[in-house]
Formats: structure tokens, C-alpha cells, sequence
């Protein structure tokens, strides 16, 4: 070389010191989506739970309350998902989720006489409390979750990583090609051998990256690995369509010209 300088170097110390960082990262943020998974699907259950609360509890049968917590429930969802999906984090935005939590309050203390209790937290009405603690409890997981990252040193780490090791691995890879072509071995197995070992290690490392990069934010819906946000809400803006006489619910909702049902409604019926 130009400055006659080479020393013994083994590969393994970059490779390791390259993937170990990587893997981890890939690892932490595996463990962020499906901690937000779990989350979304206790708060999915426990929603759809108070809303069957209001729809059978309510002793004068007229349905009046079920189809309005249907629809501030409906509210709450959106907001929720709008809070996880936006780029911006202004106290805005999580506020009208927690105006979500104070009118769906209110409405319960409304819904307790017709339940035939006399004051909040009798009897099985308690049950309704339980409920809003542990939505606002699944919310705040996801909040967590969302609000946060993985370590940012680290994927500094990574990013700078990969770029810089395979120009200093280069000096490695084209020795490897000269001591491969003064064996006896035929060309083919010369400069060839080098160029593989090198692409390989490249797309090991740049492959890693990117499943990091599209599993850092498994919020905003755009990856193939995302929380898929249609799927998740859908029966939660279906929920007068489920019971004994869901099936032929369905079939009439299902029947109705296109513009009468709504948008989202209509891709659960055709599903």
C-alpha cells in the first residue's frame, strides 16, 4: 500500500461490534410494538365491554344511552388514534382525548339512575368505574409507548456504523482478494470471492437497519409490520350490529344503499 503499514485483523470483531448493536436495537423495538399490541387490544375489550354495560343495563329499554355512548365512545377512538398516528405532540391533542374521559364520565353518572341505582359506585354500577380506570390506564401504556423511543446514542450508533465499516473493511476485503488469487485455485475464486464477501456483509447490515427504522414507529399505519388501525376500530363503529339478532342486523345494514351506511361499516359488512 502507500504507506506500507498492515497488521493481523480479524472480521469477526466488526462483524460482532456491527450486528450485536443492530440486533439489539431491532429487539427493543420488536418489544415497543408488541407492548402497544397488547395495550390496544385490553383497551379494544374493555370499550366494547362498557358499551354492552350501557346496552343491557339500561332498565327503561329504549336504547337511548347506548346510542349515545356509542357515539362518544366512537369519538374517544378517533381522537385516540389520531393522538397515536400525528407526528406533532402539542398538549392539544392529548387533551381532546382526555375530554373524551370527562364526558364519558359524565354520561355514567347519568346512566346510573336508569340502571336502577341511586348513586354512582353502588352495587354493580362500580363496574363502570373499573372500566374508565382501566381505559385510561391501556391509553396511558400506549401513550408511553409512543412518546418514547429507542435509545437515540444508539441508533446514532447504528446509523454511523454501517456506513463507516464497509470503507474501513475495504482495505480487508480487497487483501482477502489478493491472497485468495496467489493460491493455486482457479481465477474465478480470486477478486470474485471479495466482492461477494463484501456485498453480503453490506445487505446483512443495511437490512437490519431498515427493519429497525420501519419498527422504530409502529403507530403511524404506513409499514407492512404498523398496527393496522382500520382493523383495530372497525367492530368498535359496528357495535349496535353484535347480539342475538346481529347476524340479521348485518344482512339489513349490509343491504342498504351505499351512501345510508356508513363508510367504515360498509368494509366490516364486505369483509
Amino acid at each position: 500500500g502507500v504507506l506500507d503499514f498492515s497488521f493481523d485483523f480479524s472480521i469477526s470483531i466488526v462483524a460482532v461490534g456491527t450486528i450485536f448493536p443492530l440486533v439489539f436495537s431491532v429487539q427493543a423495538s420488536f418489544q415497543r410494538r408488541e407492548k402497544a399490541l397488547a395495550a390496544l387490544g385490553t383497551l379494544k375489550s374493555t370499550i366494547f365491554a362498557l358499551y354492552l354495560m350501557f346496552k343491557t343495563w339500561d332498565t327503561t329499554g329504549d336504547g337511548k344511552f347506548a346510542q349515545d355512548i356509542q357515539v362518544i365512545l366512537n369519538k374517544l377512538v378517533e381522537d385516540i388514534i389520531w393522538y397515536c398516528r400525528t407526528e406533532s405532540r402539542t398538549p392539544e391533542i392529548s387533551n381532546l382525548v382526555y375530554d373524551g374521559f370527562s364526558t364519558l364520565s359524565l354520561k355514567m353518572k347519568e346512566f346510573v339512575p336508569k340502571a336502577g341505582y341511586s348513586k354512582p359506585g353502588e352495587g354493580g354500577i362500580s363496574r363502570m368505574q373499573m372500566y374508565l380506570r382501566d381505559i385510561i390506564h391501556d391509553f396511558e401504556s400506549v401513550r408511553a409507548i409512543r412518546d418514547t423511543e429507542t435509545p437515540v446514542g444508539l441508533r446514532l450508533f447504528c446509523f454511523a456504523l454501517i456506513h463507516i465499516s464497509p470503507i474501513l473493511l475495504a482495505p480487508y476485503w480487497n487483501h482477502f482478494c489478493d491472497k485468495q488469487s496467489n493460491t493455486e485455485l482457479p481465477s474465478q475464486y480470486g477478486c470474485e470471492s471479495g466482492y461477494f464477501v463484501g456485498i453480503f456483509y453490506v445487505l446483512i447490515v443495511i437490512t437490519l437497519y431498515r427493519v429497525q427504522v420501519e419498527l422504530e414507529d409502529p403507530f403511524d399505519g404506513l409499514g407492512a409490520d404498523d398496527i393496522k388501525w382500520e382493523t383495530w376500530k372497525s367492530q368498535l363503529e359496528c357495535m349496535d350490529l353484535y347480539g342475538p339478532e346481529g347476524p340479521t342486523k348485518r344482512e339489513e345494514a349490509q343491504n342498504k344503499p351505499y351512501q345510508d351506511v356508513d363508510s367504515t361499516r360498509q368494509q366490516v359488512l364486505m369483509s
